[in-house]
């Protein structure tokens, strides 16, 4: 009987051990992903583990020996005398001690690695560094990645639709991955077709890794290959290719794969909520996905009102062919909204469009991320921003890595008078999308709201350096020296914005206002001929004739936007260069009217 029960202690004690250990390596595991520690790291812990069985089980033997009093051929203790000198090293103080000196080691050598390796040269202001010549990028440091435009390698050339499609969806996936840092679709565009090194196109966007790839499309069957480069080396982590045929699932499986596969090259924490958004197949008819995909790709060119026009009727067939398609009621959604801004459609129109399609993408799903962007916009022109500011840090907690939902973000806090709020997500907009002219802008637009007009015109003069033909950023320019009181330097700036741009009618709002500044009525009123009472115009309009000492027909005008499009006014309490305005006694009431208050 007491062998039988020193048996059942001995397999009790080794079932203990394999337990802890597990629990050991599972935390250990843990560790090494979040502070991007080297694979053998785990490795060495379990060796140490290994070790240790044998040790503990020579322990527990030769302890239960002691305890029932018998050893293996049957003697008492007592018959043997003094303690066998296996029985002497095999003790619990001894196995303790051992235990903790193993571990002691393991943690010896973690620490060494984290202050000598080659992490230990990784800024310490929290910018991307990339690996020193001498070695690998950390793990840490290899979560900064640009994914460059995929080369199309079709006979036919309207496929670069279908690779810019798979591209940005890509970029999508990733930015959903909170320990990604993920460089945005506009500033890595900039590359394709480029000639430039690995290297010097991670130097430029501040990255340690780059994706590049190529798709070609045959018939009913699509072919991508991708590689993941760690850019300090030029060396592959990862590569894959996929032959499949070419239907929704398949699409939506490469990219699901993908995005997956790259987040453990990289080492990226990836929650069960995150794997599930991605692994979601939004539509099975591939024909939709076709429809949507060419009208994604329309919007994104951004080249006017009339092929906006042809993405609408493109997302409204794939609504049509597949009812459930939420992402293409969400992007009708936003299309809607952006042809009643531009007056493509009626305000009417437009905003009872956009409000179906919105609660539809939301009815089929709830965590889609640019339905809720979508619904943030409706409710902003609605001007219900505590609502809109809900939506917004939605699509944000859904898509992290945004940096067009940082920009919105930011766009919105404007609106809420948190400035400071503002400026700080737009300057992650920049982080995201560096060279996005759209980014830099939008900080200088925050940098002015926020009454810095020092830094709206030192990001002016950045944007000018990127894109010197770029007419806002001399618009820009221009409302910054102006704020300042360098009056000449700004007629200056809006002068070169018009002539650069001289179709745009909101940049001759600016020139107007410039002009109205310095007393000068006709010059002010000349640069307003042919701008048009649109809704989205009628503010500025009114903010020149209110800087003339004209509150009359300002407020004409205003009560105008009022009737035509409320939102359009929604700017009005937070614009500098409307405070003649303010000091009208018709102000309020204005307000009241569009349910704000002063």
């Amino acid at each position: 009987m007491a062998n039988s029960t020193h048996g059942n202690s001995l397999w009790k004690v080794l079932g203990l051990y394999g337990a802890g250990s597990w629990v050991v390596l599972q935390v250990i595991d843990v560790l090494a992903q979040n502070a991007g520690l080297p694979a053998w790291i785990f490795t060495l812990a379990l060796i140490l583990l290994i070790i240790g069985l044998p040790i503990v089980g020579a322990t527990a033997y030769l302890n239960g020996i002691g305890r029932n009093g018998k050893d293996p051929e049957g003697a008492t203790v007592g018959e043997r005398g003094t303690p066998s000198a296996p029985r002497q090293f095999f003790t619990w103080k001894n196995a303790l001690a051992g235990g903790v000196a193993a571990m002691a080691l393991w943690g010896i050598l973690v620490t060494g690695w984290l202050f000598f390796g080659p992490g230990a040269s990784a800024s310490g202001d929290g910018d991307v560094m990339a690996a020193s010549s001498g070695g690998d990028a950390t793990a840490a440091d290899l979560r900064s990645v640009a994914v460059l435009p995929f080369a199309t390698r079709s006979a036919d050339e309207s496929d670069e639709y279908f690779s810019e499609g798979m591209h940005d969806d890509v970029l999508t996936q990733l930015s959903k991955i909170d320990s990604l840092t993920v460089i945005s679709r506009t500033s890595v565009m900039q590359y394709a077709g480029t000639t430039k090194s690995i290297p010097e196109i991670a130097n430029e966007l501040g990255v340690a890794t780059i994706l590049e790839g190529g798709i070609q499309r045959a018939g009913d069957r699509v072919r991508i290959n991708v590689q993941l480069i760690e850019a300090s080396t030029d060396k592959h982590l990862w590569a894959e290719t996929y032959d499949e045929e070419l239907t929704a699932a398949n699409v939506f499986a490469i990219q699901s794969d993908l995005a997956k596969k790259i987040a453990g090259a990289l080492q990226a924490t990836l929650s069960p909520d995150v794997a599930a958004r991605i692994d979601a197949r939004p539509t099975e008819n591939t024909e939709a996905l076709e429809l949507y995909s060419r009208a994604r790709y329309l919007i994104l060119s951004a080249a006017g009102a009339s092929q906006e026009m042809q993405a609408r009727d493109l997302l409204e067939q794939a609504v049509e062919l597949d009812p459930g398609y939420a992402r293409a009621w969400a992007a009708l959604g936003s299309l809607y909204l952006a042809l009643k801004a531009d007056g493509s459609i009626p305000v009417a129109e437009g905003t009872r469009k956009a409000d179906e399609a919105i609660t539809r993408a939301l009815e089929l799903e709830p965590d889609l991320a640019s339905a809720h962007s979508a619904r943030s916009l409706y409710l902003t022109d609605q001007l219900r921003y505590e609502e809109a500011e809900e939506e917004s840090l939605r699509a944000l907690e859904l898509n992290p890595g945004s940096s067009e939902e940082h920009r919105r973000y930011a766009r919105l806090l404007l609106q809420l008078d948190r400035h400071d709020e503002s400026v700080q997500q737009a300057r992650r907009a920049v982080e995201l999308d560096p060279l996005s002219i759209q980014s830099r802008a939008s900080l200088g637009d925050a940098m002015w709201w926020a009454g810095d007009w020092e830094g709206t015109v030192t990001e002016s003069m950045k944007l000018i350096e990127m894109a010197p033909n770029n007419a806002y950023a001399h618009y820009n320019l221009g409302y910054g020296h102006a704020m300042q009181g360098h009056d000449a330097e700004a007629i200056e700036a809006f002068r070169k914005a018009v002539e650069l741009d001289p179709g745009d009618p909101q940049i001759k709002t600016g020139l107007a206002w410039a002009w109205a500044r310095v007393g000068q009525r006709d010059s002010a009123l000349a640069a307003l001929e042919g701008v048009p009472a649109e809704a989205s115009l009628i503010k500025e309009i009114a903010i020149v004739y209110g800087e003339l000492g004209d509150l009359d027909t300002a407020y004409e005008y205003l009560y105008l936007a009022v009737e035509e499009d409320p939102g359009s006014i929604g700017t009005l309490r937070t614009d500098h260069s409307a405070d003649p305005l303010k000091a009208d006694p018709r102000y309020p009431d204005l307000l009241a009217r569009v349910g704000l208050e002063p």
